[in-house]
């Protein structure tokens, strides 16, 4: 079941701070526990789809802030989610960012066209991640960005993971 409530975390300064919701859609199971453990509870609200269908199901319940989207996955590509996202349900908002093998250039400017507010091409690094993530948050929610980082930084401090590429 979804709540639509948004959960509450404070960052390092005490601060109440929502958590931010997340969708990461990735066919790979593997690459799905690594996004889990690479970015942080306290941070992030996190779901995970396996394909394009189950992708659309929890972003009409749920509504996350930002998806991270594969382009080659089953039952319907990640391409296709964007598009519906975009064109079909009007969502121009959401934050979405691609995360794939696939790096010709075409591609790259089809989803540009679509609106996507970033690009990575595996492997990449959850550092790598979370750098878009804040970029556009300073963009669109300065405080946020703030308290994010803050969090990040307090989170990384107290118990520093290694980097693993995606």
């Amino acid at each position: 079941t979804f709540s639509s409530r948004q959960e509450l975390t404070r960052d390092s300064r005490g601060m109440a701070m929502e958590k931010i919701k997340i969708l990461f859609v990735e066919d790979d199971k593997n690459l799905r526990r690594i996004f889990d453990m690479g970015l942080s509870d306290s941070a992030f609200e996190k779901y995970f789809a396996e394909d394009g269908t189950k992708a659309l199901e929890l972003y009409t319940a749920w509504r996350p802030e930002i998806i991270v989207l594969d382009i080659m996955l089953p039952e319907m590509s990640g391409y296709t989610v964007l598009k519906t996202i975009r064109e079909e349900k009007d969502d121009k908002a959401t934050m979405i960012i691609m995360a794939t093998s696939l790096s010709d250039r075409s591609t790259v400017v089809d989803c540009l066209k679509l609106g996507i507010q970033g690009y990575l091409v595996k492997p990449f690094t959850h550092k790598e991640i979370l750098e878009k993530i804040i970029e556009h948050l300073r963009k669109v929610a300065p405080e946020r960005a703030a308290s994010l980082e803050a969090e990040l930084k307090t989170a990384h401090q107290e118990a520093p993971a290694p980097e693993k590429p995606v």
